[in-house]
């Protein structure tokens, strides 16, 4: 099973991503030696530039740190900074093609502000994708998961619309899934992969803290991420910055991970 993470690095993810950057590197190591050839990494913008394939080991987390930080959003509106979806889509199933079709599940995280996409190539590419996929028997062979950043709800509504209804309405397998960064891990990896996890559609628990303050906790944690180790090490207990109310330690957020 190729595994592909596709990295939404356009100007609005910067305000998320100490948390993606945390996310995708929990992922990477869950799902190390699923995919024998190692993990590729892709991001939506400068894509030639931070691009990393074969990913494995130690090694290869220490490589998606580095490629995260290099990669780190702009902070402000920007035509170059902005994702084309489309375009980062159409560029895997080119290549998937070339390579001979093996199966592969893309992890797409995003928060769906994809102003310069155009959607209607994205949801052909999508289509001719999910139309390859019907030509396999048993579990889907082309699999795509979204995990979403921010609540928006426009960006929300079309990220479940792409679930619940492109492949549907053109009555093809579905082989897309949608969840909240706050969802399981096995929600995340396994929503795209098989029915049960894609019918479970699980609550998304309220973000109860300020979120900045949320941030600036995953950024500490993402500076004392030990990569030899594959574990985060404890960082002082002292609230960061914010009102009592809101304030939040990194002894919360570690036992967070441990639920994940």
């Amino acid at each position: 099973m190729l595994q592909v993470f596709v990295i939404d690095n356009g100007w609005t993810m910067s305000k998320h991503w100490p948390i993606v950057a945390f996310v995708a590197e929990t992922l990477a190591k869950k799902v190390a030696g699923l995919d024998k050839s190692g993990i590729d990494i892709r991001f939506t913008v400068d894509g030639d530039i931070h691009r990393k394939q074969r990913l494995k080991g130690d090694s290869g987390r220490r490589t998606l740190k580095k490629a995260l930080k290099a990669a780190w959003p702009e902070y402000k509106p920007n035509a170059h900074a902005t994702s084309d979806m489309a375009k980062t889509f159409t560029d895997v199933f080119h290549e998937w093609r070339h390579i001979g079709q093996p199966a592969t599940t893309l992890l797409v995280l995003t928060d769906g502000v994809w102003s310069k996409t155009d959607l209607n190539t994205l949801n052909t590419t999508i289509l001719d994708i999910a139309q390859r996929d019907q030509r396999n028997a048993g579990k889907r062979y082309f699999s795509i998961q979204f995990i979403r950043f921010g609540d928006a709800v426009a960006e929300r509504a079309r990220l479940q619309w792409l679930e619940d209804h492109l492949c549907a309405d053109h009555k093809l397998r579905d082989i897309i899934d949608h969840c909240s960064w706050r969802s399981t891990v096995d929600k995340m990896l396994m929503g795209s992969i098989e029915g049960y996890w894609d019918q479970k559609e699980p609550e998304e628990p309220p973000v109860l803290y300020d979120y900045d303050d949320l941030v600036d906790l995953f950024n500490a944690f993402n500076r004392g991420y030990d990569g030899k180790s594959g574990h985060l090490s404890r960082l002082s207990q002292t609230p960061l910055r914010g009102s009592i109310r809101s304030s939040v330690s990194t002894s919360r957020a570690d036992s967070w991970t441990e639920r994940r």
